[in-house]
């Protein structure tokens, strides 16, 4: 999701075998613009003037429940874009509920394409709208500070259910994944584990950190940023440092999805993040960072212990470790303090 109006670098042509993407335009308590960015595959047989019947239907919640509302849908605006046509739907929510972890509201989304009064094309998604940036050194969700802790889970070699970590009870704790290099090219029943997996996140509640793996070929991402920003429970993509001079050409798939960077507690902190990146996760392999970490860099940072289980204690033994080393000599202002807390081995090492 994202906070840019509809012709902002945010709705740049989708990549290619992208279906489908939400956009959140400006929204408060009271109203929300929502926007949908749809491409259905062009014919000779089909008009280049598209007829849209969309319908925006909810919320539902595992946890809450409301009164529902059913939007229609109406088309914005279209183009022929490559071999398709691009339609660029619109809603308006009045008093929307928004996607947290304590309480993940979900919409429904059912669209019908008709060309010539001949069905073209049938759409159904299920969206969540999220509200979430940075504010000085802290995540924000929904108006308040929002403290991270996760544990590794990787999905690297696409487990079977059977070998797969149990999943985890707390649905607070996020979950972080690692993304094999050839994701967007794998298998369908690959490709169907992963978003089963990130659908189930989106009903529960689950945060969700995913991890490019570094051999990611260029060229695949804006289409795997634009499937991840359809999940509102994956909160933060990691770019590998061979990606970084992708992330100024993806940024505007985001939405509110964070980028984050990972750099080693061993060394000096960057003096500033690159350019499109939100925050740093800094890897702990030693028990503290650096003494140059005292100085707070200018952006948020969450500290990763790894050599540790993958379990939720341990982000609380983290944070009292690190709450401890803030009390020692030449300790950072008390304004400042990390992001998150994360725990667990890397699945895949990302070279700082």
């Amino acid at each position: 999701m994202t906070t840019q109006t509809p012709n902002s670098a945010s709705c740049h042509n989708l990549p290619q075998h992208v279906q489908f993407r939400t956009i959140l335009g400006r929204a408060d308590d009271l109203k929300a613009d929502v926007f949908f960015q749809m491409r259905i595959p062009f014919s000779k047989e089909t008009e280049p003037s598209l007829t849209l019947e969309g319908l925006l239907t909810g919320p539902l919640s595992t946890r809450a429940s409301t009164l529902p509302i059913r939007q229609k849908i109406r088309i914005h605006s279209q183009q022929i874009v490559d071999n398709g046509i691009e339609i660029l739907g619109h809603s308006i929510l009045t008093e929307p509920a928004f996607w947290t972890p304590n309480v993940p509201m979900l919409y429904s989304v059912k669209c019908r394409f008709t060309s010539a009064g001949q069905d073209v094309a049938l759409l159904s998604e299920t969206v969540g709208l999220r509200r979430l940036g940075i504010r000085n050194h802290s995540l924000w969700l929904e108006g308040h500070r929002f403290v991270i802790r996760g544990v590794t889970c990787s999905d690297r070699d696409n487990k079977s259910t059977e070998q797969r970590p149990t999943p985890l009870k707390d649905y607070k704790t996020a979950e972080i994944i690692d993304l094999s290099p050839g994701v967007s090219s794998e298998t369908d029943s690959q490709r169907l584990k992963l978003d089963e997996n990130l659908k189930s996140a989106d009903e529960d509640g689950r945060p969700i950190i995913v991890r490019l793996h570094p051999k990611s070929q260029p060229c695949s991402i804006p289409a795997v940023i634009c499937t991840l920003t359809n999940h509102p429970a994956v909160l933060l993509t990691v770019i590998p440092n061979t990606l970084l001079q992708e992330v100024p050409k993806i940024s505007a798939y985001k939405g509110t999805m964070l980028f984050a960077t990972e750099v080693s507690a061993e060394l000096a902190p960057p003096p500033e993040l690159p350019n499109g990146v939100d925050l740093a996760i800094v890897r702990l392999s030693q028990t503290v960072p650096e003494s140059s970490w005292k100085t707070p860099p200018p952006y948020p940072v969450i500290a990763w212990q790894t050599g540790v289980p993958s379990q939720r204690q341990e982000c609380d033994r983290l944070q009292a470790l690190l709450a401890n080393w803030r009390t020692t000599s030449k300790s950072p202002p008390s304004s400042w303090d990390w992001a998150g807390f994360l725990a667990g081995d890397e699945m895949i090492h990302h070279q700082t």
